[in-house]
């Protein structure tokens, strides 16, 4: 395996992982104690993250 296409699916595990962790703290009860515009800057980071991930998975589809 080439180190470009380790280096890719590196970064794709650990984007993986803190989308997760987004996601998850999001469907907490705590995410309701942030405050409006943090609750809605974070959908949104979650919703580009998710975008990045695709990108990531679809390059590594084309390798």
């Amino acid at each position: 395996m080439s180190d470009f296409k380790q280096r890719l699916e590196a970064e794709q595990a650990e984007l993986k992982d803190k989308l997760s962790k987004l996601n998850g703290f999001i469907g907490t009860g705590n995410f309701n104690k942030v405050d409006k515009d943090q609750k809605t800057l974070l959908k949104i980071q979650s919703s580009a993250m998710e975008t990045y991930l695709k990108c990531l998975t679809e390059r590594l589809e084309r390798l």
